[in-house]
């Protein structure tokens, strides 16, 4: 479906936009990467008039206003307002703009505090998400009914990928708005005398490398139907196991203490990734220690650029 097509790629200049548009690029697309530069997409007449111009057959929605746990904790009108304004807008206007499917990006984060573990699809709605990115989580829900609504009503295909916690190359190199395998990656680059890791070290996550969020994203076109799908590993690593990784793969030889001050956040995250194998034939082909290893050596490029 991708050969030839044009597609728009919101937040495409950022860090999963980037691997989205690469990874339509060598299926022959043509994809149309846009950002804040070309729209404000929190204004609805600002959205829908970039969408408009670009006229896409399909709509990749990748664009976020986020952060890690830290800036999400201090910042939950933005995470929440914001986001839900962005969603709202994009899926709007490609609905309104022609476009013959949405695929949008959600996150694990929308899964109630405390589902059943792993979690499934059909428990996303029992239950409200985890505090500390409570109003970020909403705003995932909210895309994702108002993609049900859009085609019980207007008959318009949508899909959304439930991402795994990303790292890798691209992310953010602001350590408030970096994601936890950055900013430790980051922290232990600058050799500081011990690693500090917020938390107890014993909430469980799942790393999901970027490159294989952008390949489960693209999977979603064969899906074509307004029903969430876990794409991620499936693999539940400690942050104490993951800052022990990290620090092996920058050769951090200094002290790892964990700041029990700190919020842990949700105490279980790991994902049922069944429904993406069975359905889409899609499985993330990224070993963490591969992922670590080429995330490390970018950061090692900046660090020296």
């Amino acid at each position: 479906m991708w050969s030839g097509s044009r597609v728009l790629v919101t937040g495409g200049r950022g860090f999963l936009g980037t691997h989205v548009v690469a990874k339509l690029r060598e299926r022959g697309a043509a994809p149309v990467a846009v950002g804040s530069a070309e729209a404000d997409l929190t204004d609805r007449d600002q959205t829908q008039r970039l969408f408009d111009s670009v006229r896409p057959k399909v709509v990749v929605h990748c664009a976020v206003q986020g952060g890690g746990i830290g800036w999400m904790r201090d910042h939950p009108v933005e995470s929440g307002r914001d986001n839900a304004l962005i969603n709202i807008n994009a899926l709007d206007a490609a609905h309104r703009c022609g476009a013959a499917m949405f695929i949008g990006a959600s996150s694990t984060c929308c899964y109630p505090r405390t589902p059943p573990v792993p979690f499934r699809e059909e428990d996303i709605w029992n239950g409200y998400p985890e505090p500390t990115n409570g109003p970020y989580a909403q705003s995932k829900r909210l895309m994702m009914d108002l993609g049900r609504a859009y085609f019980e009503q207007h008959g318009f295909p949508s899909a959304f990928a439930v991402l795994g916690n990303l790292y890798g190359p691209g992310d953010d190199l602001d350590p408030e708005r970096a994601h936890v395998v950055a900013a430790l990656i980051m922290r232990c680059l600058g050799n500081p005398e011990e690693l500090v890791v917020w938390g107890t070290g014993r909430a469980t996550r799942e790393h999901l490398y970027v490159e294989d969020a952008a390949e489960g994203m693209l999977a979603l076109g064969r899906w074509a139907r307004p029903d969430p799908v876990n794409i991620g590993t499936g693999q539940e690593v400690s942050v104490a196991d993951l800052a022990l990784a990290i620090a092996k793969a920058t050769d951090f030889r200094g002290r790892v203490r964990f700041d029990e001050t700190k919020p842990d956040g949700q105490p279980r995250k790991v994902m049922d990734c069944s429904k993406a194998a069975d359905q889409l034939d899609w499985r993330a082909g990224t070993s963490m220690e591969e992922g670590l290893r080429k995330t490390v050596a970018w950061y090692r490029e900046q660090q020296n650029a």
